[in-house]
């Protein structure tokens, strides 16, 4: 029999698949915590019952909301009742930003983003996307 070597490539694509798995259930986790006032509708939307959601209790205040039809998202507080969900992938190259306080953090280039998506350091140049999000009688629907 002969003896397969692994290559550097091969080594290094089998750990980030590992971490990227762990990852994935850490976001799984995240959104489970995050579930209290929070379902999916048939179509696939998220719809939030704002005063069931802490987070959502004051201006500035945001939350991971997991996937909403493939995108990761999130939604913000904007206003007295008003609301931003944003695509949580970043603008440089799609990997998708995590919370830093009250703000968003790129981990694969450091790219910044304000709590409401806009970019305030690069090299992303573009500011967070938005996903559609309709609120009414205290019920966000987004997606």
């Amino acid at each position: 029999m002969s003896e397969i070597t692994p290559t550097r490539r091969t080594v290094l694509l089998g750990l980030c698949g590992a971490v990227a798995a762990g990852l994935g259930s850490a976001l799984l986790a995240e959104g489970a915590q995050a579930a209290t006032g929070v379902a999916v509708n048939a179509a696939g939307q998220a719809v939030i019952t704002v005063k069931k959601v802490p987070a959502l209790a004051k201006v500035g205040g945001m939350v991971n909301v997991g996937t909403v039809k493939g995108v990761p998202t999130a939604v913000v507080r904007t206003g007295a009742a008003t609301y931003a969900a944003l695509d949580l992938r970043c603008t440089h190259q799609g990997v998708t930003v995590q919370p830093t306080g009250a703000s968003w953090t790129c981990p694969a280039h450091g790219s910044t983003f304000a709590a409401n998506g806009a970019v305030t350091g690069g090299p992303a140049g573009r500011s967070l996307a938005g996903v559609p999000s309709k609120f009414a009688k205290g019920v966000l629907t987004v997606g």
